[in-house]
Parts: structure tokens; sequence; C-alpha cells
């Protein structure tokens, strides 16, 4: 690179990440009104730790869900699971640009008890949940971490994870990848107060300024860089969750400046979207200050299998994320 990456810098921090303590939700189309204050974190509540349910016409599980989402990434786990959920970053394309998407994962059998190194673990060797989301790393043989007094995260991996060449864009969005899990497995298992900031270095096979993915040199610290998130994304519900008939409240965050979301739900026929009978669309609110906001809207459904898209304008088109259920 001709000059040097901001991205590398001490102590950029978290702080662009907000959390909702409160809300008020209306079902249909919705205002949401957040009490923010600044912190890492939206932890989800769908409850992961129930066995999958098959789902007949596709293949994929489902599993229970159990209320509404708390933060934005990440804040602790959800109520009665600390320590059984793990924050994974993934890559997916919206809008035409792949930008990063957060899912909870259950942490993997035989667990470390390192949250930083199981959930990288998670990243490099898991598929994840949504069919849209991938990620260019290998599995990892090895990873350690270590955290300093002031924040300072070190992760050891090893070189096997780089299994592979990448353009140095993609290289760069693949690294901000193993920086945001990190740095949200750390700040959800405590390691990193709300609100503080962090950074990153990265170590492989104990040594420094390896090059990543043939293109990116890992010297010095890295931080978080906000502008490769995805523009919007749904919380919860995750991905093919199960979940009662009855109101389905759906949580998520969108990038500032946009004030405002649109949204649909619509079933699912063949494992394929009906377009032509929504069971709900409309339009909610974003609130919060800063460099992002969280949306929130309620609607009634029968049983079945639905997808939900919620999408804000981007860069001339519209950026969308969906998500799988099925109710009843």
């Amino acid at each position: 690179m001709s000059e040097p990456d901001p991205l590398r810098t001490k102590r950029l921090g978290l702080g662009g990440i907000l959390l909702i303590t409160g809300a008020v939700l209306v079902a249909g189309t919705v205002f949401v009104a957040p009490t923010i204050g600044p912190v890492d974190g939206t932890a989800m509540t769908t409850d992961l730790t129930t066995a999958p349910t098959p789902d007949p016409t596709s293949g994929a599980g489902t599993t229970s869900s159990a209320g509404a989402a708390r933060s934005v990434d990440p804040a602790p786990s959800p109520v009665g699971q600390a320590g059984s959920l793990v924050p994974v970053y993934w890559v997916g394309e919206t809008g035409g640009v792949d930008r990063l998407f957060r899912e909870f994962r259950r942490s993997p059998a035989g667990a470390s008890g390192d949250a930083i190194s199981d959930a990288v673990h998670l990243m490099t060797s898991e598929d994840p949940l949504d069919p849209d989301y991938r990620s260019p790393w290998s599995p990892a043989s090895e990873v350690s971490s270590s955290i300093s007094t002031d924040n300072v995260i070190t992760l050891d991996i090893s070189s096997d994870a780089f299994d592979g060449q990448l353009g140095e864009e993609d290289a760069l969005l693949a690294v901000q990848q193993l920086i945001y899990t990190a740095t949200a497995a750390a700040s959800d298992a405590g390691l990193i107060r709300g609100g503080e900031s962090s950074s990153v270095i990265v170590l492989v096979d104990a040594t420094a300024d390896y090059r990543a993915f043939g293109s990116v040199d890992l010297g010095g610290e890295w931080s978080r860089d906000a502008s490769v998130l995805a523009p919007v994304w749904i919380i919860d519900p995750q991905e093919g969750v199960g979940l009662d008939a009855g109101v389905l409240t759906v949580h998520g965050v969108a990038s500032a400046p946009r004030t405002t979301a649109t949204w649909s739900i619509l079933p699912l026929k063949k494992g394929r979207p009906d377009p032509g009978h929504p069971v709900g669309e409309g339009v909610v609110g974003i609130g919060g200050d800063g460099a992002a906001g969280t949306y929130s809207f309620s609607v009634e459904l029968p049983p079945g299998r639905y997808q939900i898209t919620v999408s804000v304008p981007f860069e001339g088109r519209a950026a969308a994320d969906s998500s799988t259920v099925v109710v009843g």
C-alpha cells in the first residue's frame, strides 16, 4: 500500500456500536425509540441450545426462539445462556459489495474455555447458519489468545488458516472479520468493558508480520473499521429458528445516517419466497445517534415457513438482509 494503513493505529475502539437499554414497540409498522449509550454489543436471545429440528423440505435445522434482542454487537450472552453462545462474523454480499454480518453460535464441542480462541475456531472451521454468508478462512489447527490490562488482544493463529490467496481488498475484509470476531468474543465474555476501546495483535505460528492471504502484512495493532459492517442486518431471529405461532418481533441494526428501513415477510413455498402473498410489510424507524442505530417491528404470524427481509438505501441501490423462520 502506498500510504499507512489507518486500521493499524492504536485505540480506534469499539464505540461506533451502540446498546439498546430500552425500547417502545408497536405491532405492524413500528417506530422504535430506544435509550442508547455507547457500548460494544447486541446479543440476540434466540435459544440455540435446544436440539435442531430437521426441515422436511430443505434439510435445514431449526431451533426454538425465546424473546427479544438486548443490544448491538455483542453485549453479554442471552439471559440464562452465559458462556453457551459465541459471536462470530461472516462475509456476505449486500448492495453489490461484500460486508460483515454477525451470528451467535453454540460454543464448539470441547470448548477450550478461552472465549476468543473458541470464537476464532468457529469462524475458521464452521459454516454460517445463513446460506447468504460465507468465510474465506480455512480451519485453524491452533488458536490461542491473551489480553493485556489496556485491552490489547494478542491472537496467535496457525498458518493453515490462511490456505488460499486473496486480493488486497478481500484480504483486508477477512482480517477485519478476524478482528471483529476476536473483539466481540472478548467483550461478550466480559474481558473488555462496554464502551472501552480494544485492538488486536495478530501472530501467525507465534511470528509477527505474517503476509496474510498473500496480500496483507499483519504487523502492528489492528482495530475495527466500521465501514466494513453491513449497512443493515437482522439480529433476531437468526436463520432457521423455530418459533411458536403468534406475535414475532424482529430486531436489527442499521448504520447511520439512515432513519428508516423497509421490511417484508413472505411465505415460503417449495423453499422459495412467494412475493405475491406477503403476510406483512412496512417501514420502521431507526433509532439512535452515532455510527449505528437499531430498529424493531412486530407482526403476528400463523404457522408456516417465512422469509424476513429488511432493506435500506445504499450507494444508489438497496442493501438487505434476510432470515428464514419456521412458525408453529
